[in-house]
């Protein structure tokens, strides 16, 4: 690929990107890809844009081709994405402008810069592209393709994706966009995806679960193979090794004026600018998180505390256990047949989802929690909510009254004949409190699932006159999950035509 970026891109790569690439694209035995995922966080104006240029050219001209018994050309898909469209866009037109055969063909209608970018080696391959909103697309002659879009969008177009780039891991909020991007990749042979970023902050939630968990396998490695308890081969075959973190960042602890710490962070410091440069910023005022976050590779992440017991939480997991072809060995958590049920309900502080959530006991007589549906319009919540009640045979719904964006479904709940429990004033406090002591008596279990257990690992609360109660807006992620159960098992414990006698004649345990 270095090769490739002088030769035919007149590029020559800096130091610090050539090591990369020599180390994120190494192959295993076989000629796959050693890395199927890789992140890299790196300081602003390093030269970022430069190499996913390069990235996205090397992919579709050369590697479209590497293994056509197992992944035919036409079926070669890259996809750049990134929080919007239009930032994926930025790349893909510095692709486009390589190997756009229309400025061959009409010259007069593209600037002098953009004629001297092209590769008539690279235009020769390529098909008139699509410009149009919507349906951008590079594609080949050999029927290799590079597509955009944006990562909150679910993806890309085809059925799977060869190779991804999300630009600004930073900027995603929760875990959508990976999972979808990540999911399409799953099913397509020897798939890489990039996802490159500066470091990032509290509200960073996947590039810093990503960036812990990758730590502690280092961790992991260090103990076992490092210090010979295993080999390299033993440890790869009990742990996830496909996954490559590739950091430059200064020690959490540096002076913001040392020179050592940006030269640690900056690999391109001495290549278009020098240490004075970025100091020179510090002295204009620039606050020092920015510093710290997007310049130092430093992580502000302090101000955000979970409520929670987020190392008790995992332990209250008893999902399904499915064998490995796919038979349910154990069903895992379930309510009684012949408990109370609850359903509970609440919408994120953006309005894009709605969360429904159910509460009941279970026969050890420990509460059951679980996400059970969501919605992305909220004014289908009261039908399907009603339609769960209906199969279900649950009369209540625990809901917050005011102060959110759930509180306008209460009325309409009760139009369709449900019994709101409103969970308002002392009500909201006791609601968070309870869900605390729950999770910290171990009076409680749930299902593993992913989105309930993102919500609880960031979930934050804020004081509300001498209680706490849920903080939707200082949570870094969406925590209508949380909530949502949170509303059904405080409901499930106010219902007042439900006594302790009848959970005996139901032969539950209470509680």
């Amino acid at each position: 690929m270095i090769e490739f970026a002088a030769l035919f891109l007149g590029i020559k790569l800096r130091p610090w990107q050539k090591w990369l690439l020599i180390h994120a694209l190494e192959l295993l035995e076989d000629g796959r890809y050693r890395f199927r995922k890789v992140v890299i966080i790196v300081g602003r104006q390093n030269g970022k844009t430069k190499l996913i240029e390069v990235l996205a050219l090397w992919w579709l001209f050369v590697d479209s081709d590497s293994f056509p018994e197992h992944l035919s050309a036409d079926e070669f898909l890259v996809l750049g994405t990134a929080q919007d469209k239009d930032t994926a866009k930025k790349v893909w037109k510095r692709v486009l402008r390589r190997c756009n055969p229309n400025v061959e063909k009409w010259p007069g209608r593209f600037s002098p810069a953009e004629r001297a970018a092209i590769v008539p080696a690279l235009v020769s391959e390529a098909m008139p592209p699509s410009e149009s909103n919507g349906s951008e697309a590079i594609v080949l002659k050999n029927g290799a393709q590079y597509q955009i879009a944006a990562s909150t969008s679910g993806g890309g177009r085809g059925d799977s994706i060869s190779r991804a780039v999300l630009d600004e891991l930073r900027e995603q909020k929760n875990w959508d966009g990976w999972a979808a991007l990540s999911k399409t990749l799953n099913g397509t042979f020897n798939s890489q995806m990039w996802a490159i970023s500066s470091a990032g902050d509290a509200k960073s939630v996947v590039l810093k679960d990503i960036r812990d968990a990758a730590i502690a396998a280092l961790d992991e490695w260090q103990r076992y193979v490092d210090q010979g308890i295993a080999s390299v081969e033993e440890f790869a075959n009990t742990h996830d090794v496909s996954i490559g973190l590739f950091e430059w960042s200064a020690p959490e602890d540096c002076r913001l004026d040392d020179p050592d710490a940006y030269l640690q962070s900056n690999p391109s410091i001495g290549y278009g600018y020098e240490v004075d440069t970025l100091l020179s910023d510090l002295a204009s005022g620039e606050p020092e998180h920015v510093t710290r976050t997007e310049v130092l590779g430093i992580w502000v992440t302090a101000s955000v505390t979970p409520y929670l017991d987020v190392e008790a939480w995992p332990l209250l997991a008893d999902g399904p256990d499915v064998s490995y072809d796919g038979q349910i060995i154990s069903t895992g958590s379930e309510i009684a047949p012949k408990s109370p049920v609850v359903l509970g309900v609440d919408t994120s502080s953006d309005r894009k989802r709605t969360w429904i959530g159910v509460a009941g006991w279970r026969v050890d007589g420990l509460q059951h929690l679980e996400v059970i549906d969501v919605l992305t319009r909220m004014t289908r919540v009261p039908d399907r909510v009603k339609a769960i009640a209906d199969e279900w045979g649950i009369e209540f719904v625990a809901v917050q009254a005011r102060g959110c964006n759930a509180s306008e479904l209460a009325e309409p709940l009760r139009k369709l004949g449900l019994q709101v429990i409103e969970v308002s004033g002392p009500a909201l406090g006791a609601g968070t409190g309870k869900m605390l002591d729950r999770v910290a008596d171990r009076r409680m279990r749930h299902r593993g699932q992913e989105a309930l257990d993102q919500a609880v690992k960031h979930a934050v609360a804020k004081k509300l006159n001498d209680v706490k109660v849920w903080d939707r807006e200082a949570s870094p992620v969406d925590i209508a999950p949380l909530v949502a159960v949170s509303n059904a098992a405080y409901g499930l414990e106010a219902m007042p035509e439900v006594e302790a006698s009848a959970y005996e004649d139901h032969g539950l345990l209470v509680a």
